[in-house]
């Protein structure tokens, strides 16, 4: 499962499979196990029996491509970046296991020449700085008719200034820190980039 939102992530991969009676090896991601350990702690409280709901923690390279090769595990599920999704893709294919992807992408937020611009970019905005932007739904590319470009830069910039960076314990803060330092060098590379392109 990924680490943009961890319970919900594992939440959404768990009950379906329980629901249809598989048991579940699960392998959270590196950056954040520990709400998963305490998912975890409340399966034993109520009563599962041993076996069923099986964690294992490591990183994807070493655990979840052990997982995604082992000849008892029937089904792969992988929520993440289309890279490790190839790989697990691999992987299972070898065995011909069962795989379901989720893998990562952006949204782009297409705004038309005749829609309300001021609430459309401040939406927009919102939408791609959800969860400090570390999130696949996020509208990360603004589309406007060419017309109302500078329009649109203008808004988007007064609607970004809103959002104060901060401790995400401050209730002030709108915009906290990303999940690790590598990630954020991954996001300051994007905009790097993107400041070359024009």
């Amino acid at each position: 499962t990924p680490w943009n939102y961890p319970l919900h992530q594992v939440m959404a991969k768990l009950a379906p499979a329980l629901a249809a009676g598989c048991t579940v090896v699960l392998k959270p991601s590196e950056l954040t196990p520990l709400v998963t350990y305490l998912l975890f702690d409340a399966i034993h409280e109520a009563g599962l029996p041993p076996g069923v709901v099986n964690l294992v923690t490591g990183t994807g390279r070493l655990v979840g491509e052990a997982i995604a090769a082992h000849p008892d595990v029937d089904m792969v599920s992988f929520t993440g970046s289309t890279t490790t999704g190839r790989r697990i893709s691999h992987l299972a294919a070898d065995r011909i296991a069962r795989v379901a992807l989720e893998l990562g992408g952006k949204s782009a937020n297409v705004i038309l020449d005749d829609a309300d611009l001021v609430a459309a970019v401040k939406v927009g905005v919102g939408n791609a700085l959800l969860n400090s932007g570390q999130t696949c739904t996020a509208w990360t590319r603004m589309l406007v008719h060419r017309s109302r470009y500078d329009e649109a830069v203008e808004l988007a910039g007064k609607a970004a200034a809103a959002y104060r960076i901060g401790d995400p314990f401050d209730p002030a803060t709108r915009l906290g820190p990303l999940v690790s330092a590598a990630q954020r060098e991954r996001v300051l590379g994007h905009i790097t980039r993107g400041l070359a392109d024009g």
